[in-house]
Protein backbone atom coordinates (compact mmCIF):
# COMPACT_ATOMS: atom_id res chain seq x y z
CA UNK A 1 0.00 0.00 0.00
CA UNK A 2 1.23 3.47 -0.91
CA UNK A 3 2.38 5.55 2.33
CA UNK A 4 0.60 8.26 2.72
CA UNK A 5 4.29 10.91 2.69
CA UNK A 6 5.30 9.17 -0.79
CA UNK A 7 4.81 11.00 -3.80
CA UNK A 8 3.22 10.01 -6.99
CA UNK A 9 5.94 9.52 -9.54
CA UNK A 10 5.99 11.52 -12.61
CA UNK A 11 6.83 10.68 -16.29
CA UNK A 12 9.75 12.82 -17.30
CA UNK A 13 9.74 12.79 -21.28
CA UNK A 14 12.49 14.40 -23.12
CA UNK A 15 10.49 16.56 -25.61
CA UNK A 16 12.91 15.58 -28.41
CA UNK A 17 11.43 11.98 -27.93
CA UNK A 18 8.21 13.17 -28.92
CA UNK A 19 8.81 14.11 -32.41
CA UNK A 20 9.05 10.55 -33.87
CA UNK A 21 5.92 9.96 -32.20
CA UNK A 22 4.21 13.13 -33.94
CA UNK A 23 5.63 12.00 -37.11
CA UNK A 24 4.17 8.50 -36.68
CA UNK A 25 0.58 10.22 -35.94
CA UNK A 26 1.05 12.63 -39.18
CA UNK A 27 1.73 9.14 -41.33
CA UNK A 28 -1.66 7.70 -39.79
CA UNK A 29 -3.28 10.69 -40.79
CA UNK A 30 -2.02 10.69 -44.57
CA UNK A 31 -2.63 6.97 -44.76
CA UNK A 32 -6.65 8.53 -43.38
CA UNK A 33 -7.02 11.16 -45.47
CA UNK A 34 -5.54 8.58 -48.98
CA UNK A 35 -8.59 6.32 -47.70
CA UNK A 36 -6.11 4.12 -47.68
CA UNK A 37 -6.92 0.84 -44.63
CA UNK A 38 -3.46 -0.70 -45.99
CA UNK A 39 -1.35 1.99 -44.89
CA UNK A 40 -3.26 3.11 -42.19
CA UNK A 41 -3.06 -0.05 -40.43
CA UNK A 42 0.81 -1.34 -41.45
CA UNK A 43 1.75 -0.23 -38.06
CA UNK A 44 -0.98 -2.01 -36.05
CA UNK A 45 0.91 -4.85 -34.59
CA UNK A 46 -0.90 -8.06 -35.05
CA UNK A 47 -2.82 -8.67 -31.75
CA UNK A 48 -3.62 -5.41 -31.31
CA UNK A 49 -6.34 -4.73 -28.59
CA UNK A 50 -9.10 -1.59 -29.69
CA UNK A 51 -11.94 0.03 -28.27
CA UNK A 52 -14.46 1.75 -30.91
CA UNK A 53 -15.88 4.78 -30.32
CA UNK A 54 -19.26 3.16 -30.27
CA UNK A 55 -17.60 0.78 -27.32
CA UNK A 56 -16.85 -2.11 -29.38
CA UNK A 57 -13.87 -3.76 -28.39
CA UNK A 58 -11.30 -5.58 -31.62
CA UNK A 59 -8.90 -7.54 -30.91
CA UNK A 60 -6.60 -8.08 -33.77
CA UNK A 61 -5.29 -6.93 -36.85
CA UNK A 62 -7.65 -8.74 -39.38
CA UNK A 63 -10.90 -7.52 -37.58
CA UNK A 64 -9.87 -4.08 -37.14
CA UNK A 65 -8.44 -3.81 -40.64
CA UNK A 66 -11.48 -5.48 -41.61
CA UNK A 67 -13.58 -2.49 -40.30
CA UNK A 68 -11.14 0.58 -41.29
CA UNK A 69 -11.70 -0.92 -45.09
CA UNK A 70 -14.86 -1.04 -44.97
CA UNK A 71 -15.20 2.56 -43.63
CA UNK A 72 -12.85 3.94 -45.76
CA UNK A 73 -13.97 2.98 -48.67
CA UNK A 74 -17.66 3.23 -48.02
CA UNK A 75 -19.41 5.50 -46.00
CA UNK A 76 -16.03 7.76 -45.13
CA UNK A 77 -14.49 7.68 -48.86
CA UNK A 78 -15.54 11.61 -49.18
CA UNK A 79 -14.31 12.62 -45.35
CA UNK A 80 -11.12 14.09 -44.53
CA UNK A 81 -9.23 13.50 -41.25
CA UNK A 82 -6.98 16.11 -38.82
CA UNK A 83 -5.23 14.56 -35.99
CA UNK A 84 -4.01 16.66 -33.49
CA UNK A 85 -1.49 15.46 -30.65
CA UNK A 86 -2.23 16.81 -27.68
CA UNK A 87 0.25 14.61 -25.20
CA UNK A 88 2.73 12.18 -26.52
CA UNK A 89 4.95 10.60 -24.00
CA UNK A 90 7.99 8.14 -24.05
CA UNK A 91 7.74 6.22 -21.21
CA UNK A 92 10.89 3.80 -22.15
CA UNK A 93 12.59 3.84 -25.31
CA UNK A 94 10.74 1.18 -26.84
CA UNK A 95 7.20 2.50 -24.83
CA UNK A 96 5.19 5.26 -25.14
CA UNK A 97 1.83 6.86 -25.69
CA UNK A 98 0.03 9.48 -27.67
CA UNK A 99 -3.11 11.40 -26.50
CA UNK A 100 -4.84 12.74 -29.71
CA UNK A 101 -7.91 14.66 -31.14
CA UNK A 102 -9.28 13.16 -34.26
CA UNK A 103 -11.73 15.70 -36.37
CA UNK A 104 -13.70 14.09 -38.98
CA UNK A 105 -15.33 16.74 -41.71
CA UNK A 106 -17.44 16.05 -44.36
CA UNK A 107 -17.39 16.74 -47.85
CA UNK A 108 -18.61 20.04 -47.28
CA UNK A 109 -16.03 20.49 -44.21
CA UNK A 110 -18.65 20.23 -41.95
CA UNK A 111 -17.52 18.18 -38.45
CA UNK A 112 -19.08 14.17 -38.91
CA UNK A 113 -16.95 13.57 -35.51
CA UNK A 114 -14.84 14.56 -32.74
CA UNK A 115 -13.03 12.54 -31.01
CA UNK A 116 -10.45 11.71 -28.56
CA UNK A 117 -8.01 8.72 -28.78
CA UNK A 118 -5.52 7.10 -26.78
CA UNK A 119 -2.71 5.48 -28.81
CA UNK A 120 -0.12 2.92 -27.16
CA UNK A 121 2.81 2.41 -29.24
CA UNK A 122 5.98 0.21 -28.71
CA UNK A 123 8.74 0.12 -30.79
CA UNK A 124 9.98 -3.22 -32.89
CA UNK A 125 12.12 -3.82 -35.71
CA UNK A 126 13.02 -0.14 -35.75
CA UNK A 127 9.81 1.21 -35.91
CA UNK A 128 6.64 2.33 -33.62
CA UNK A 129 3.67 -0.15 -33.37
CA UNK A 130 0.16 0.49 -32.24
CA UNK A 131 -0.73 -2.18 -29.60
CA UNK A 132 -3.40 -0.49 -28.42
CA UNK A 133 -6.07 2.30 -29.13
CA UNK A 134 -9.16 3.72 -27.61
CA UNK A 135 -11.33 6.05 -29.52
CA UNK A 136 -14.07 8.17 -27.23
CA UNK A 137 -16.18 10.88 -29.11
CA UNK A 138 -16.45 14.09 -27.90
CA UNK A 139 -20.36 14.61 -26.59
CA UNK A 140 -21.65 18.28 -27.89
CA UNK A 141 -22.22 20.46 -24.95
Amino acid sequence: MLNQSEKNPSLHSDPSDTEEIKQFIAMLEDALNNHDAEAYNRYFTNDISWGSPNGALLQGWEPLHAVHKNFLEGPLRNSTFRYTVHTAKQLTPNTAYAHVQLVRTNANAEVESDEVCLYVLIRKQEAWWVCAGHNTRVQPS
